[in-house]
């Protein structure tokens, strides 16, 4: 059974992976790439490998424009990040049977998007207190400070939180992270103490 302080340590290992970072895609790209239908995040970014083949893979209709050029190397990779929300349609021009559509979506809804989690810290670096602005003024909100093995060192809870104070001066010098939780939703920030 993973313990308290073992999950904070994962947590702040695998965290910023996940939170800074989108998802590559990975499709093969040769003669039996017919109609290839892929379903992405905006964000997101599809990698195409050739596996056989002389051939180009080029945006025809959409909102987003691309072009890899040519290429009859097995293992050719091209790749392209969609950062438009809709469809793009593609072709190799040398082949029409090879052809596709990449669609875009938000990956969350303005509900979802209205009740993440953003807020601010400062002074960064900091001596002897934190200043903590966050957008949760209805929720109840624990706002906690780990040091780098992710252990607690701060923790502090309340309801309608806007702003709040953290004394530091006990913690010794270092980076530590600043983790705000509220309802499903959670954010993390870095701090430096001097």
């Amino acid at each position: 059974m993973i313990n308290y302080y073992t999950s904070r340590i994962i947590f702040f290992l695998i965290f910023p992976l996940l939170s800074f970072s989108q998802i590559t895609h990975f499709y093969d790209w040769g003669f039996s790439s017919t109609n290839q239908q892929i379903s992405i995040d905006v964000g997101d970014t599809v990698t195409w490998t050739w596996v056989g083949g002389f051939h180009n893979l080029r945006s025809t209709t959409g909102v987003e424009t691309f072009d890899s050029g040519f290429s009859g190397s097995v293992g050719f990779q091209f790749s392209h990040t969609f950062n438009n929300v809709g469809s793009t349609d593609f072709t190799c021009d040398p082949h029409a049977s090879m052809y596709g559509t990449v669609t875009a979506t938000q990956s969350l809804s303005t509900a979802d998007q209205d009740s993440i989690i953003t807020f601010d810290v400062y002074p960064n670096p900091a001596n002897s207190f934190v200043n903590i602005s966050c957008n949760s003024a209805t929720k109840s909100t624990t706002v906690e400070i780990f040091d780098m093995l992710g252990r607690l060192k701060i923790s502090k809870s309340q309801e309608a939180f806007e702003f709040t104070t953290l004394d530091v001066s006990n913690l010794s010098p270092g980076m530590y992270f600043v983790n705000i939780m509220s309802g499903n939703h959670q954010q993390s920030k870095k701090i430096i103490k001097l």
